[in-house]
Formats: C-alpha cells, sequence, structure tokens
C-alpha cells in the first residue's frame, strides 16, 4: 500500500511539474510515512514541506496543488488531508485494505531486468568463521532472498583472499604446529603474530598425517616456495575453506560462485588492470619506483599505492582488478558486505570502477558492524589470531540457524549488536524468534481445529469484511496488506530488519487480537458467518508469516509450546 500512495503522489508532482507548477529541477524525494497517531491517517508525507523549501512557497499552497493534482484508483482514499507545518495525510478506505487480501504474498516484480552480483562474507581462508562473520553472511543471504522474491536477477559470490601476508602466516603457523607434532620444535619458534587457535593444531595433525605434508614441515619454511603460496598453505586454505563452507551451509547459505584472489594473479588481470590504469595516467611511478593510484580530484583521499617498490602488488590492485571483472560480466549493479572499518574503502573502490570506464554508482556497498557476544551477561572473547573465540558454527549448534539469522536481522546492518546466547536458545516469548514462530504455529493450531470439525477455510470474498468489525480486526487486515509493500521496500532499500521489525509488529498485533478475544470472541464460534471471516483473517496472517520467515530463511513450525501453554481457538 505504500508503494501505491508513492506513486500516486510522484504521478500528481509530473502533472504540476507539466502544468509549470513544480520546475523541471525539483525532485524531491517521496517518503511515504506510518503516522505515530490514528487520528492523522494510515500513511503521511512531507512532501508539501519539502516542495516548499525547493520553491520558497508556502507548504500549505504546495500541499493545495498536490491535493487538487491526485488522480488515485476510484475508492482508494477515504480522505486526504493536509496538515501543518507541510504534510499530507491519507486515510485508506477500508474495502481498498480489505481488496489487499485477495493475494497478499504475491510480491511486485520491481527490480525486473537489473542483473545484480552480491558479494558477501569473502573472509580470508585462516580460520572459521566467527559470529561477525555470521552477521554479514546473514544479511548477504537474506538480500539476496528479497531481491530475487521480488524480480532482481541476483547472482552471489564469496570472494577468497588467498594471496598476501594472512595467507603467509597461516601457512607459518600451520608449518611450526607440524613441526612440534612431529617433535622437530618445542613450540618456541612459534610466530609472534601466528593464528594461536586449536584449529591450527588440528589441521597441522592432518597435514602431517600425509606424507607431503610431513615431507615440508621437516624442511625449513622459506624451502617450500613464496611464503604465501606453497603446500602448507594450500592444505590450510583447503581444509579451512571446507569448514567455512560447512559451516554456511549450516546457516541455509548457498553461493553462485566462489572466486579466488590468487586466479585474478593467474590470469594476469592484475598486471592488465595496472598496465591500463597506467596509460590512462590514473597511476604513476613515484621516484622509488612504486606504483600509485591517483585519488586526486575523485575523493578527499591521498593517493594510494597499488604496487610496491618491490614489485609486489598490494591488496587494493587486486580489488581493482576483482571489481573490474565484475562489471564486465554484465552486472548492472555490485553489492558488496563489508565490515564497518572498511568505510574509507569505498570512495577508493569507486574511483577505481570510474578509472577502469565503468559507472562508479553501479557499486553500493552495505556496512555490517561489531557483534559482542554474551552468556551469562559476559561478552565472549573472538579473535581469530589469539585463538579465543566461539566460532559462528558452535552458536549455530548451540541456538539454531532459526535463531541466529532471526536475531543478527532483528539490528539494522550498521548498528552495533549484543548477541544473547541465553535469550537466543530460550523457549519462551521473549525469545524474538520464538515470539514470530510462536504465531504461525498459534495459527495452525486454530486451523488445525477448524478442520477437525469440519470446518473449511473460505477464499476470498467481499462479504467476509463485513463480520471483521472489531478494532484488532481492521488493524490485523491493514497489517496484513502491507506485507508486499514492506518487502518491496526493503529489496529496493537492501534493508531485511524491516521484514523482521514487520513480522514482529504483526505477531504482537496478532496475539494481542487472539489474548483478548479468546473468551468472548473466539475464531471459531457459534456464528458461521464470523467464524468463516475469521478463519480467512488468521489464514492470511498465516501466509504472510511463513512468507516472511522463509525470506529470512527462517522456518515456519506448525507446532510450537509454551512452558504453560492453555491456548483454545
Amino acid at each position: 500500500m505504500e508503494a501505491i500512495v508513492e506513486r500516486v503522489l510522484f504521478e500528481a508532482m509530473e502533472r504540476l511539474r507539466a502544468d509549470g507548477k513544480i520546475p523541471a529541477e525539483v525532485r524531491p524525494s517521496v517518503v511515504i510515512e506510518r503516522p505515530k497517531r490514528d487520528e492523522f491517517g494510515d500513511f503521511g508525507c512531507a512532501l508539501p514541506l519539502a516542495l516548499g523549501k525547493a520553491t520558497r512557497r508556502n507548504p500549505a499552497e504546495c500541499g493545495k496543488e498536490l491535493m487538487a493534482a491526485i488522480q488515485a484508483p476510484e475508492g482508494l482514499f477515504q480522505a486526504v488531508t493536509f496538515a501543518p507545518p507541510g504534510y499530507l495525510n491519507f486515510k485508506v478506505a477500508p474495502a481498498a485494505w480489505f481488496e489487499r487480501m485477495r493475494d497478499v504474498t504475491t510480491l511486485p516484480a520491481s527490480g525486473a531486468g537489473e542483473r545484480v552480483l552480491l558479494e558477501f562474507v569473502s573472509a580470508n581462508p585462516t580460520g572459521p568463521l566467527h559470529v561477525g562473520h555470521g552477521r554479514g553472511a546473514v544479511l548477504g543471504d537474506s538480500v539476496a532472498r528479497l531481491m530475487r522474491a521480488t524480480g532482481y536477477a541476483v547472482e552471489t559470490e564469496y570472494y577468497v583472499n588467498d594471496v598476501g601476508n594472512q595467507m603467509a602466516m597461516m601457512g607459518l603457523s600451520l608449518h611450526c604446529r607440524g613441526r612440534e607434532i612431529l617433535g622437530s620444535s618445542d613450540g618456541s619458534d612459534f610466530p609472534e603474530n601466528g593464528y594461536r587457535g586449536q584449529y591450527v593444531r588440528d589441521v597441522a595433525a592432518e597435514f602431517v598425517a600425509t606424507e607431503a605434508g610431513r615431507a615440508a614441515c621437516l624442511k625449513a619454511y622459506e624451502d617450500l616456495g613464496a611464503r604465501d603460496d606453497n603446500p602448507c598453505t594450500h592444505f590450510a586454505e583447503e581444509r579451512l575453506l571446507a569448514v567455512i563452507r560447512g559451516t554456511l551451509r549450516s546457516g541455509d547459505i548457498e553461493f553462485d560462485h566462489w572466486t579466488n584472489e590468487r586466479s585474478l594473479y593467474a590470469s594476469g588481470a592484475v598486471e592488465r588492470t595496472t598496465d591500463i590504469l597506467l596509460q590512462r595516467d590514473n597511476a604513476y611511478r613515484d621516484e622509488a619506483g612504486s606504483i600509485l593510484f591517483r585519488m586526486e580530484g575523485k575523493a578527499d583521499e591521498d593517493d594510494r599505492v597499488m604496487v610496491r617498490a618491490s614489485g609486489v602488488p598490494t591488496y587494493f590492485a587486486a580489488d581493482i582488478a576483482y571489481h573490474d571483472d565484475k562489471a564486465r560480466r554484465g552486472f548492472t549493479r555490485l553489492i558488496n558486505i563489508w565490515g564497518a572499518d572498511h568505510h574509507g574503502y569505498i570512495p577508493r573502490m569507486k574511483a577505481s570502477l570510474e578509472a577502469m570506464g565503468h559507472n562508479p554508482a553501479m557499486l553500493q556497498v552495505l556496512l555490517v558492524q561489531m557483534v559482542t557476544l554474551t552468556r551469562g551477561g559476559v561478552a565472549v572473547p573472538m579473535g581469530k589470531r589469539s585463538g579465543e573465540f566461539v566460532t559462528l558454527q558452535e552458536v549455530l549448534d548451540e541456538v539454531g540457524r532459526d535463531a541466529v539469522r532471526f536475531l543478527f536481522l532483528l539490528r539494522k546492518a550498521d548498528a552495533q549488536m549484543e548477541f544473547d546466547l541465553d535469550l537466543a536458545k530460550s523457549q519462551t516469548m521473549d525469545n524474538p524468534v520464538y515470539y514470530v514462530q510462536y504465531g504461525h504455529a498459534r495459527v495452525a493450531s486454530i486451523l488445525r481445529k477448524a478442520a477437525g470439525l469440519g470446518i473449511a477455510v473460505p477464499g476470498f470474498s467481499e462479504a467476509l469484511r463485513e463480520s471483521l468489525t472489531l478494532p484488532e480486526e481492521q488493524s490485523l487486515i491493514k497489517d496484513v496488506a502491507r506485507f508486499a509493500g514492506v518487502v518491496e521496500s526493503a529489496a529496493r532499500r537492501c534493508e531485511p530488519h524491516h521484514i523482521a521489525f514487520y513480522l514482529t509488529d504483526l505477531v504482537k498485533g496478532f496475539h494481542g487480537y487472539y489474548t483478548r478475544n479468546k473468551h468472548t470472541e473466539k475464531v471459531i464460534s457459534s456464528d458461521p458467518a464470523k467464524t468463516a471471516a475469521r478463519l480467512f483473517l488468521v489464514s492470511r496472517v498465516q501466509s504472510v508469516l511463513a512468507a516472511g520467515l522463509r525470506l529470512l530463511g527462517v522456518s515456519a513450525p506448525e507446532e510450537m509450546r509454551l512452558a504453560a501453554d492453555d491456548d483454545t481457538a
């Protein structure tokens, strides 16, 4: 419904623009809001205020012109009013709300024709995924689900950073642990910044159990080849990527593509990209022999080193080649999910895309803030280098996939969050995911009871609305009818937390309706007309809950129990 109101206002502005009442260059955003007070209607928009500011006119005059230019579908609005200092308020007609109940889970194909490459997680294969990685993984997978559901052609990709100092340190850590297992070292030579987790010992034990691994660990690390490209790093990468893949599968997350950084070097893409930028004068050699990318005029940053004086490329050089490759694959939009600490990297990547001949606006970066894991109110340490951390797999095993996914999506991605392990595994209404899932199970229980009594759930009929007169029923109709608009908006904005918020609000309304009326106005009663109407309403609630949870990758159970469950339909 929000999308319909937005379109009506946009079309009204176009009519005013055609009549010369709004300058062509004045194009304020149309932001539809839900008023906090019912008397203001169902939706509000501050467009008159924005137009008044842009045109230096009285917002009230702008509001009157907009109202006169509105050509809404017949019967859509019960009232459209102006409210100072510059708002238009819309009250949708009850019949129009109920008409949306006809097919509540059909979604608009608003993204049709847009090819999207969504890259996320992309953690170095130097250890198991931790909870911070999990938040980005759930966000990326849910964004992909939302966008696919609304018509976007989305492909997902994991970029494996298997080149550089971190892989070199992983290989050296594995080599040192292997030598300890073989009795060739007492561990005193283990690097200060090495990876110390038990998982390194486990992988090393597998490695030295092979003939090739034993031979490698009996040699000096320097004699094995490049520090980041030798039998130790290859074995660690293979085993740890297998662990990462397994953890992602546990979270119901699959990728269409896995791309290795090493392949960009092997194909010559990094060298070719560097040469192109030098030829176009977007890069230059300094006196020391390093190659730097020109940032002057592109962002408020210093020029950035692409290739060191030693001839070794930096991560930036490979990232330029990688994003150039993405753009050349025919995608119209590139979405990356990065940790919030990579914020400063965004201008560089946009500048490099432009330098390579691509539209920098095609790159969209979603930033994910840190996660604090707590147990019993105490923070749990998370540090891959120290080895003292709880893995994402351990959290999935302890609290379950549904809780992990839903709780991660219950906060906006760029807001820091605390993940309470005790709350996540509790089977009470205090647990947000349990609360929402219980709403679905509660409706399923009602429908099972109706089926047992031989009462069928009716299909859509305008006549059903006449029996849904309770304020809570009218509110539920509106909440259910908003589903498609919420999904479309969440997909467009790449913000799945809106779905989690919406489902929570919908279930809150349903639980309140059910609890307040289960003794006086039961869903199944002796009144056939009310019973039919209420069964139709709650069945639509169930459909939307199931569809919304599915978009978040969360299950919708048919049966659940609380410690003290005395529910009756």
